[in-house]
């Protein structure tokens, strides 16, 4: 295990996630676009290099979290990208989420420049990247997890070696599916609960204790219930995951009329101007489709 990680994607999970990697005590070696953030990095002891090729040059470890494949393949493949020259013995741990056969594509390019990939994609948002405590789903040979591990404990608390390659983001697409059916539920209890004359944080407090309890009903609901939709995980991220579960259905010919469904309401709910707020703005659709947009609380 190298005493220095690279990491590429300093955004809302993975700048928490780069933290903790300090913490730990590894160095780090990073890259990014953001001159702020570059800046923050260093005063932590970070070292700020150009490009994805000089992190491999520094580092036979390196952990992505970047938005979607598209930015994974340009990471690897672009001007200046991981793949782009030999990388012998060096081993990708991809953070982001993106398909399983995505993942396996990413690691074919890899190996051929001596390379492995573990697709660990996390879940716990914001709060759990910033506190060390995702869960994280990873996929890949049981030697590669295990070089990874060490990097893998210092970013979360719940590690599951799941399967071979591809499988961390499939275990991933599942997660993000029953978020989203569960948000679906919610929000309409909420809806019912108005409707009825029932304070809706009265009825969560109630439905926590009982089958119906879950974490969105105690995290995602209570946001939406507030108002206060700051984004830990912004609804257009969410839609891109939910895309990414139907089409793992979709190639495994799998009916998925929920998924379905709940990839629609997500579009809709971006469509309609809630993109950058954190998914649980999936609430405020359900306020305009019941014409009750002013009655909820906003900050």
């Amino acid at each position: 295990m190298t005493d220095t990680i690279g990491f590429i994607g300093l955004g809302v999970m993975g700048a928490g996630m780069a933290k903790n990697i300090l913490k730990a005590g590894f160095k780090l070696v990073a890259t990014t676009s953001s001159a702020e953030k570059a800046d923050a990095f260093r005063a932590l002891g970070a070292e700020i290099v150009d490009s994805p090729a000089v992190i491999a040059g520094r580092t036979t470890l390196i952990v992505t979290c970047v938005p979607d494949a598209a930015a994974l393949r340009q990471t690897l493949t672009g001007d200046n990208g991981l793949a782009s020259a030999s990388w012998e013995g060096g081993l990708l741990v991809d953070c982001s989420t993106i398909a399983p056969f995505e993942a396996e594509e990413m690691g074919a390019v890899l190996a051929n420049v001596g390379a492995g990939l573990v697709d660990a994609p996390v879940s716990g948002g914001r709060k759990g990247a910033e506190e060390g405590k995702l869960t994280i789903m990873c996929g890949g040979s049981d030697a590669d997890v295990a070089r990874a591990r060490p990097v893998l404990d210092a970013m979360g608390t719940n590690i599951h070696h799941v399967g071979p390659l591809g499988a961390g983001q499939a275990v991933k697409a599942c997660n993000q599916l029953m978020v989203a059916v569960n948000m679906m539920g919610a929000f309409e209890a909420v809806a019912l609960a108005r409707a009825a004359g029932v304070d809706p944080k009265v009825m969560r407090e109630v439905l926590s204790s009982g089958a119906a309890r879950s974490g969105v009903l105690e995290a995602h609901a209570l946001r939406y219930i507030e108002g206060n939709l700051e984004p830990g995980f912004r609804a257009e991220l969410m839609r891109k995951d939910l895309g990414i579960a139907a089409a793992v259905g979709a190639h495994y010919k799998r009916a998925q009329p929920a998924t379905g469904l709940a990839h629609q309401l997500l579009v809709a709910a971006c469509n309609s101007g809630f993109a950058k707020l954190d998914s649980a703005a999936l609430g405020l659709l359900y306020d305009q489709m019941n014409g009750t947009d002013d009655e909820r609380p906003t900050r």
